[in-house]
């Protein structure tokens, strides 16, 4: 039976085209076919990250499943088929007592590898470490996770490791309002405990003869990391070792306790496998290299003003349409992500957007820390009040209005919404004020858009007679969307209402930032400018260009970043955010030093590369792309994935040598020459300070400029990340663009 989801869709164009023939006119035929793409949710995109209930299921042990018996032959051509063939991926791994085999990043991470192969997982247990190489060379198993690159030193000749995914290290919690660790010294006269089987502990045991009144305590091999922190945060355990993956999702979500010092160096995460699997090899490594930044998209945090300036980047949640933010030729735009930009452009801060599928949703990310901000021309006066939740004052004013469609009769009063249907979308601000209206007598029905439909979705199912009525604000009735398409307002629900701004009731300073901008800039040119764009023209672009441009393509050439991106194994919205911010996709692009067409090639990478025609658009792309996995592959392969991404974008920009003297500086510096940002990007800024010589003023290099290239690109890339995803999540549920628009 075919499955419901898709059931319905068909349902829907049926629908569609049966209410189109010979009843509307050829411009609401064009509109209808093609808006019925737009008739996709906005999923909230962030990296699910656990809620306060949930923290104690970070650590996993998976279920094992009965194992086919016998083993398979394999070699370096067969491996990958012998798995693909048998459906399922055998993962070895260690199964501790206190059931913590594997954090849920990882175990995430590998899931997703495999269904993206169409392959099950299969967990394979071992009492120890020890028993996980013998497993994998004995074929009882594929891949070893939860361990690092270093585990089983001098088997280089059997064994092979994955790009690191990631960089983990043992660390110290404490109460935050006790004493800080800075350093080892600082454990004198402190009790820790830890478990007697980690790493840390051989370290703190040197420290029982060294430092004075040091205790330490072994922790019960089944006790819980959960279960530790609930003894540090109430005093029983004085201080407490625990892994940083652990940490970097429990933490947020409890600020009695703090991790300031690690008492390990880093670990590099990666996957083993045997030596002769290289095409398994190369799907990981591309799968990694293409997908785990996605899990990091948006991290959880819960300070004020002062860390987002630390950040650089202020987290708005909204939705997608075209008044809050929408994509067109690769650019960003919406009154509410524009305004907001703005503000943090005064700030000196980046914008990063959260997109959300409902309203209930943005006000649960912004609760959870995924996000600073909500920027959803929010009528806060007609919703119920959160004390958690703190509202600006009013950026903008706007009357609920219901909307018919242009053939129908004027509402006069609310008597003559009796009998009425009333369809709200999900991410609709006006959901409470309309029950309210229902609990004062109102005699109308409200009912929920098809899950999928948002507002411009409801607005054309209006103005094609499928739904009756529906709710919007009058400010996005005047737009170029609503305005053009056979919907007219029917009736005024209130006087005009004030829009706001939500942020956490506890971040004041954000608070008050936000308003003493709102009272500068309200009314203002800039203001004046951005309202008349956005609600005040009748015009509307193309449909087709506006459809397409919004929801499947970041660039006019997706299809050849894709070919070689895949082949390369690079994310290609990675690829086209660097792509914009070289040539802003203009293939006859040149520089005032000679770098030529979309990927801006200077003579000497375009020779090394081997290509002459430097504005040919997908020569262009191959050469720049084989660059640049040339320069990642000058870094060591245990830096952490995001990191080595990094450091390859800041060589494309100002080459690897001022890079690698870059981290060499940053170690003089006493910072981490592994990781770009906050460490290595502020060697680049000392490096580009002018210096005296010979009595002249000199600079090693603009290397500001690569700071700035780097960060503009991240923020891109992760907010085309965010738009992509919401489309494959949404044609997952069954609401498929058409194939011609589809993104892969």
């Amino acid at each position: 039976m075919m499955p419901v989801t898709k059931q319905r869709s068909l349902v829907l164009v049926g629908l569609l085209l049966m209410k189109t023939k010979g009843l509307y006119t050829t411009r609401l035929v064009l509109f209808g076919m093609t808006f019925l793409s737009m008739l996709l949710p906005s999923i909230v995109l962030a990296q699910t990250q656990p809620n306060t209930e949930h923290v104690n299921d970070y650590c996993q042990s998976p279920d094992p499943a009965q194992l086919e018996q016998g083993l398979y032959e394999l070699n370096s051509d067969s491996h990958m088929d012998a798995i693909s063939k048998r459906g399922f991926l055998r993962v070895l791994l260690v199964k501790n007592s206190n059931g913590c085999s594997v954090s849920n990043i990882e175990k995430e991470l590998l899931e997703q590898f495999a269904s993206s192969h169409d392959l099950d997982v299969k967990w394979v247990y071992v009492e120890n470490e020890w028993n996980l190489l013998p497993g994998l060379l004995t074929d009882k198993g594929d891949i070893i996770i939860g361990q690092h690159n270093k585990f089983s030193t001098g088997m280089d000749r059997q064994l092979d490791f994955t790009f690191t995914w990631t960089n983990a290290s043992l660390q110290i919690v404490q109460r935050a309002n006790s004493g800080r660790i800075a350093k080892l010294e600082d454990l004198a006269g402190r009790q820790v405990a830890a478990y007697s089987h980690s790493d840390a502990w051989s370290v703190l045991s040197v420290l029982d003869e060294k430092l004075p009144g040091f205790v330490l305590e072994e922790i019960p091999a089944d006790m819980t990391y959960l279960d530790v922190m609930q003894r540090v945060s109430s005093g029983e355990y004085d201080l407490a070792v625990a892994d940083s993956l652990f940490l970097k999702s429990y933490l947020p979500y409890h600020q009695d306790l703090i991790a300031d010092f690690s008492l390990t160096s880093n670990r590099s995460m990666a996957w083993a496998i045997p030596s002769d699997s290289n095409l398994l090899k190369t799907k990981l490594n591309t799968y990694l290299g293409q997908q785990h930044v996605t899990h990091d998209v948006t991290s959880v945090y819960f300070d004020d003003m002062s860390g987002i300036r630390e950040r650089g980047i202020l987290r708005v949640i909204t939705s997608s349409n075209p008044s809050h933010y929408y994509l067109h030729n690769g650019n960003l735009y919406g009154f509410e992500y524009e305004l907001i930009k703005h503000f943090a452009e005064q700030e000196r801060l980046r914008v990063d957007v959260i997109v959300a599928r409902t309203r209930a949703e943005m006000f649960r990310l912004l609760r959870e820390g995924k996000g600073d901000i909500i920027a959803a021309s929010l009528p806060a006066g007609l919703m119920q009040t959160d004390k958690r939740i703190g509202f600006t004052a009013p950026y903008s004013y706007g009357n609920p209005v219901l909307i018919g469609r242009d053939s129908d009769a004027a509402v006069l009063d609310m008597r003559e919404l009796d009998g009425r249907r009333v369809t709200l979308p999900a991410d609709s601000p006006y959901w409470d004020y309309m029950l309210e209206l229902q609990e004062q007598g109102a005699d109308f029905e409200l009912v929920r858009a098809e899950s999928g439909i948002n507002m411009e979705g409801t607005l054309l199912m209006v103005a094609l007679g499928m739904y009756d009525l529906t709710v919007i604000g009058n400010h996005q009735y005047k737009n170029r969307f609503s305005n053009t398409i056979g919907v007219t307002s029917v009736f005024n629900l209130s006087e005009p209402i004030g829009h706001r701004w939500a942020v956490r009731a506890n971040n004041t300073v954000l608070l008050r930032s936000l308003n003493n901008y709102i009272e500068n800039s309200y009314r203002g040119e800039h203001y004046n400018v951005l309202h008349a764009r956005y609600f005040e023209r009748e015009t509307l672009p193309k449909a087709s260009e506006y459809n397409t441009s919004r929801i499947s393509s970041l660039s006019p050439f997706d299809a050849k970043i894709q070919k070689y991106a895949n082949e390369y194994g690079f994310d290609w919205r990675l690829i086209t955010a660097l792509m914009f911010q070289e040539s802003r996709f203009n293939p006859s692009a040149e520089s005032d030093v000679g770098a030529e067409g979309l990927m801006q090639l200077i003579p000497t990478t375009a020779e090394l590369m081997g290509v002459s025609d430097t504005e040919h658009p997908e020569t262009s792309i191959n050469a720049g792309i084989r660059y640049l996995d040339y320069l990642r592959g000058k870094f060591e392969k245990g830096l952490a994935l995001e990191d080595r991404m990094w450091f390859t974008l800041a060589s494309y920009n100002a080459g690897y040598g001022r890079v690698k003297y870059a981290r060499q500086l940053a170690t003089e510096m006493g910072l981490d020459a592994n990781r770009w940002f906050n460490n290595v990007e502020l060697a680049m800024m000392k490096m580009a300070e002018p210096y005296k010589r010979e009595g002249e003023t000199r600079r090693r290099c603009r290397c500001g400029q690569t700071v700035v290239y780097v960060r503009e690109i991240r923020t891109r890339y992760f907010n085309y990340i965010r738009l992509t995803e919401s489309l494959r999540i949404a044609s997952a549920d069954g609401y498929l663009a058409p194939a011609s628009t589809r993104i892969n």
